[in-house]
């Protein structure tokens, strides 16, 4: 029978615990598609369904911040607008682009039906990173 702590000490072990921290990492990064990678995302959070893209990004695994900087890692700028077709009873769609800061190449996008998420900003935040990341 072990000690008590022993099983503690075993697992404090230097090895032991990078290799947890590189799992844990590593399977957090494995949601952001390979095109995406290692880009650092632009949100200006100017309005509340920014802020809320931006937390959904966050949570997401994504490096967010609100504004570009000179000399940066490579980074991406977060663009998006709400549209419908012109006539009635036409739907609102969310659409996104992430576009490179410095080609303007855009590296995602999506379109989100809005009346086929939930009403609330957070709501569409989710959805809208969700297609933003499994878009082709």
């Amino acid at each position: 029978m072990a000690r008590p702590g022993q099983w503690l000490r075993a697992f404090m072990q230097p090895g032991i615990v990078a290799s947890c921290i590189a799992v844990v990492v590593g399977c957090g990064a494995s949601r952001i598609p390979g095109t995406l990678r290692g880009y650092e995302i632009v949100v200006e959070q100017k309005d509340p369904q920014a802020l809320e893209l931006a937390r959904a990004m966050r949570a997401y695994g994504f490096r967010v911040r609100p504004a570009v900087r000179g000399g940066s890692r490579a980074t991406a700028a977060l663009v998006f607008f709400v549209f419908s077709e012109p006539g009635r009873g036409q739907p609102n769609w969310l659409h996104l682009r992430l576009a490179d800061t410095r080609s303007g190449m855009i590296l995602a996008a999506a379109a989100v039906p809005l009346d086929s998420v939930g009403p609330s900003l957070r709501e569409r935040a989710v959805a809208a990173v969700r297609a933003l990341t499994t878009s082709p």
